[in-house]
């Protein structure tokens, strides 16, 4: 396996930001989950440009907010996913020689 080529990655990105998927209101700055969203979305941007070096930044941001996070029923399928898609990619960096320090 590759960096940047990951087919089970690919089609998490594809999930994550999808219609019904993403939380509702999630793309709204007032909205409390606004910020876990844009940590996501930075991660795929880094991804899909092929710049490994901010990514652990913003997955340890992600993984801080989720563990402060407070419960959200409404929120908790989009948190899940968002915590498997981050381990996903923080071993995938890691099989690939990237440390991942945040």
């Amino acid at each position: 396996m590759t960096l940047f080529t990951s087919s089970k990655i690919d089609g998490m990105h594809e999930q994550l930001n999808s219609k019904g998927f993403a939380p509702i209101r999630g793309f709204r700055r007032n909205v409390t989950v606004y910020e876990l969203v844009c940590y996501i979305n930075n991660i795929v941007a880094c991804y899909v440009s092929k710049n490994a070096e901010p990514m652990p930044v913003f997955i340890g941001r992600a993984k801080a907010y989720i563990a402060s996070a407070k419960p959200n029923e409404e929120w908790q399928v989009y948190y899940e996913y968002v915590s498997h898609y981050l381990n996903e990619v923080e071993s995938h960096l890691i099989e690939n020689g990237i440390s991942v320090e945040y």
